[in-house]
This record gives structure tokens, sequence and C-alpha cells, in this order.
């Protein structure tokens, strides 16, 4: 049976951002799957009134969307920090990528990218590890950001928790190294970038999307929840989330799978 998809209203979302007191926050990571939400007129209409929502609210806050490229890693193509379309990330992703001075962290597997006062600084000097103490996903949790999902439960968007994986020496991930051509304004290059993946005697061990990690938090700090439409908006710190996943898995390392 199909699931029904409900419409929601502009001021659905608006009271939201206000309860959340976006005003008042300065950095948002936000992962989403807007046809988990509802039906908001059209996609472009959609797109621009979430944006124009925040910054109404908020015109100095920092926005930051998961850009990841993984489709280059088999690819024979040259990757292009400005042309390269993000994969699998949601339109709002793609969308924020493509506005007026948005900026893209410098990893062409895993990048972030960034619109706000901040976008130039942020991801400066990132190292070329996805996950480790410089990487881009370091700079969320050092410049206390929050983290806002729109559609989906979080547990289910989670990309943040690989730092952390990185972090504490997971035994079941491995670096490993890609070499990568890549257009970096407009010099032409070969270089190597890193992950830490999962080796291949886990593959097969079904996972539970998080659902320990982001109980046990959920436990210990607070997480906001609005239903609206047919989905879910959630909202967190993303400190308190490392706070609470370290400790977590210096107690089992293997929570990520349960």
């Amino acid at each position: 049976m199909l699931k029904s998809i409900k419409k929601i209203y502009e001021s659905d979302l608006i009271n939201i951002f206000k309860k959340l007191n976006l005003e008042n926050t300065k950095n948002i990571f936000i992962a989403s799957d807007l046809g988990s939400l509802g039906i908001i007129k059209n996609k472009n209409f959609t797109l621009n009134f979430i944006l124009n929502s925040i910054k109404n609210l908020n015109n100095e806050i920092n926005i930051v969307v998961p850009t990841s490229s993984f489709q280059i890693i088999n690819s024979i193509k040259t990757f292009d920090y400005t042309k390269t379309p993000s994969y699998k990330m949601g339109a709002f992703s793609e969308f924020i990528r493509l506005r007026d001075g948005s900026v893209r962290s410098k990893h062409p597997i895993w990048s972030l990218t960034c619109l706000g006062p901040d976008s130039k600084e942020i991801f400066k000097n990132i190292s070329n590890h996805a996950y480790d103490e410089n990487s881009a996903f370091a700079r969320l949790y050092k410049n206390d950001y929050y983290f806002l999902s729109l559609g989906k439960h979080p547990r289910f968007m989670l990309s943040i928790v690989h730092h952390l994986e990185t972090m504490n020496k997971v035994p079941y991930r491995f670096k490993k190294g890609f070499k990568i051509k890549i257009n970096e304004e407009n010099k032409f290059l070969e270089k190597e970038f890193f992950l830490d993946v999962l080796k291949d005697e886990y593959r097969q061990i079904p996972r539970a999307m998080n659902k320990k990690i982001f109980d046990t938090f959920e436990n210990e700090f607070e997480v906001k929840h609005f239903n609206i439409g047919s989905g879910l908006v959630s909202f967190f710190r993303v400190k308190d989330f490392e706070i609470s996943t370290n400790k977590l898995m210096k107690k089992d390392l293997y929570c990520w799978f349960k």
C-alpha cells in the first residue's frame, strides 16, 4: 500500500524554524530528504522558500550541507569543485552548492558546502582525509554547529558519525587512498584523498542505522522533533552528539552496527 503524501504549508516550516530559535543560532548543518516531508507547491519554490525562511530569521547564519560525490571514485572524469554535482545528497544540498557565495570543501569524494559569512574560512586548509581531526566534518564540531534534519529521522542521515568513528579508531574500518583527477582553479592535478572504508568481512553484517547511537544520545541530551506533513524535522547540537557518541564508542566500538 502506497504511503499518502501530505501537503504542508509555508507557515508550518516558519513556525518550526521560530521554535528552533534559528534567529539566535550562528551555524547549522542541514541534512534533508524533502520528498519525505510532503508537498509544498513545486520544487524550486520549496528550495527557495526553505532558504529564505531561514535567512529572514537570521541573515548572518552559516548553512552547511553535505555535497559528497562518491560517483567520482570509479570515474575517469576530472572532478571540478564548482561543476561536479553532489551524489544522492538531496535537492537542497545541490541548491546550496550552486548558490553564489557558497564554498565547497576541498575533498572530491566527501565534501561539505557552506553558505554564509564564514564560507571562505571554515574549510581552509583541511586535510586530504574525509573524516580525520582536520577534516571538513571536524570543523562542524569545532565551530559549534547545530544539526537540522528535514524529512527523515536524523539517524538515517547521520553522516557526521563517521568523523567520530575515525577519531575512535573503530576496528571495522581502514584508511584507503583514492587517486582522483581534479580541476582546482583551472589547474589539472592528480591527488590522493583518503576515506576510512568498511572492511570486507564486515560488509554482510546487518546495520540498525545508528539506532543505538542515537537512542543513547537522545537519552542524554535534548533533541527537538516536530512532525510535519508526511515527515519529521529534528534539531540538536553537534557538540552534544560528539560527547555522547565518544562516550558510547569507548564502551562499545561496534555500536554503529546496533
